[in-house]
């Protein structure tokens, strides 16, 4: 369905309850993302989990600051985090390579020149980028909102066709799901996105700053410029090939 995509890939699916890597669940979305590939479908992935990750195999032994924190976690984490990828990529055959951006990547003419041609010439060499966030060097001013965030900037220097946004929920609700008999809305286009915001609550997940309001507003920015978002639950097996077949999992959001 199409061509060209990234798959950014939530704090909440690839880590559980205790912030440790769920292997299960990452091996399964390497697999499927194997199977796009082999249909001749261009990935990038954008993946959360390394400072959950660093969080689950390291204790600090003072009460450091919450950027220090930040800065361990990450740096432990992304070496688990990407030697995962690597490993699982490996069984089906395909190089992964790892990309850390911060924001001054998107600020600089020639970073962003530089980043872009890097990640053009993956996809042209069947090399899949995996994408995150320099957390260790990362720091105030240079920090995204979230890795959604750098999902949605990607999108644009990258003209993909869409951006799956894989998270620990269905996808958009027409209520608080905590409520009860909530469900999730399928389409949003840009001629009634606006009505839905009501919907949107700023929930987080305990190890990610992301939220469904985050990923909202960049849908809808996405969305002016002609480019497709799901919203899915990356927990649920067969996801990947589900969405790029067109069913109905999750909320679309219409491009214009």
């Amino acid at each position: 369905m199409y061509h060209r995509i990234i798959v950014k890939i939530g704090t909440s699916v690839v880590t559980n309850a205790k912030g440790e890597l769920d292997l299960q669940v990452l091996k399964r979305l390497v697999e499927e993302t194997a199977q796009l590939r082999k249909k001749n479908t261009e990935v990038v992935i954008v993946t959360s989990g390394a400072v959950g990750t660093g969080r689950g195999m390291v204790t600090l032994k003072d009460e450091s600051d919450s950027v220090v924190k930040k800065q361990i976690f990450a740096a432990v984490g992304q070496v688990k985090l990407m030697s995962t990828y690597a490993e699982y990529f490996a069984k089906e055959g395909i190089v992964c390579a790892q990309v850390l951006a911060t924001k001054e990547d998107f600020r600089d003419r020639e970073h962003y020149s530089h980043m872009k041609n890097c990640i053009e010439n993956l996809l042209r060499n069947d090399v899949i980028p995996v994408v995150n966030e320099n957390d260790v060097v990362a720091v105030a001013e240079l920090v995204f909102t979230d890795n959604d965030e750098l999902a949605g900037l990607l999108a644009s220097q990258l003209n993909v066709n869409a951006v799956f946004f894989l998270t620990g929920i269905d996808g958009v609700m027409d209520r608080d799901w905590k409520k009860g008999n909530a469900k999730v809305i399928p389409e949003i286009s840009l001629a009634n996105i606006d009505s839905f915001e009501k919907h949107i609550t700023e929930e987080k997940s305990d190890f990610s700053r992301g939220g469904m309001r985050t990923k909202f507003e960049i849908a809808k920015k996405l969305a002016r410029d002609g480019i497709t978002t799901h919203i899915a639950n990356g927990k649920v097996p067969g996801i990947l090939m589900g969405l790029d077949r067109g069913l109905s999992i999750g909320t679309k959001f219409l491009p214009k």
